[in-house]
C-alpha cells in the first residue's frame, strides 16, 4: 500500500493492483503437416462435470473427405495418448467449400503447464497426422 499526501494536506491511500488471470478456454492453431494443405483452429472449453467441449474447424481439405481428429496428451512434437474416449470425437466431414468442423464433448480436464495438442488424421483408414496444433490456455476467459 502506498500513502501520499494530497495537495490539500489529506492522506490518500492507493492500493496495489492485483492481476488475476483465469484460464477457462484453450485454443490451438492447426498447421499442415506431411505435405498437407489442411489448417484451421480448435477451441476447448471446460463444462460441468469435468468435461471439455472441443470445437475444430479446418480448411484446405479435399471436398468429400473425412478426417478423424483427437485431443492428445503432449505437444505436436511429442503427441501421446488420446484424451477421453476416441469414439467421442466425430470425424470431420469436408464440404464442397473444402472446409469442415466437428464438436466433441470428452470427459477430461486440462491442466495449465501440461502440453496438449489437437491432431487431424488423413482418413479413417490412414491415421497419419496431417495437421496439428498445440492447445494453449487463453487468459481472461
Amino acid at each position: 500500500m502506498i500513502r501520499r499526501k494530497s495537495g490539500i494536506g489529506a492522506m490518500m491511500v492507493i492500493a496495489p493492483a492485483v492481476l488475476s488471470l483465469a484460464f477457462k478456454d484453450w485454443s490451438a492453431t492447426i498447421r499442415p503437416l506431411d505435405g498437407s494443405t489442411v489448417s484451421g483452429t480448435a477451441t476447448a472449453s471446460p463444462q460441468s462435470g469435468d468435461s471439455l467441449m472441443v470445437v475444430i474447424r479446418i480448411k484446405g481439405a479435399k471436398a468429400g473427405d473425412t478426417h478423424p481428429w483427437h485431443v492428445h496428451a503432449g505437444g505436436c512434437d511429442s503427441s501421446g495418448a488420446i484424451l477421453g474416449q476416441a469414439g467421442s470425437y466425430v470425424p470431420i466431414r469436408v464440404g464442397t467449400d473444402q472446409a469442415g468442423e466437428a464438436t466433441a464433448k470428452v470427459k477430461v480436464s486440462l491442466t495449465v503447464g501440461v502440453p496438449y495438442s489437437v491432431n487431424v488424421h488423413r482418413s479413417p483408414s490412414a491415421m497419419a497426422v496431417i495437421g496439428c496444433g498445440n492447445l494453449r490456455p487463453v487468459a481472461g476467459h
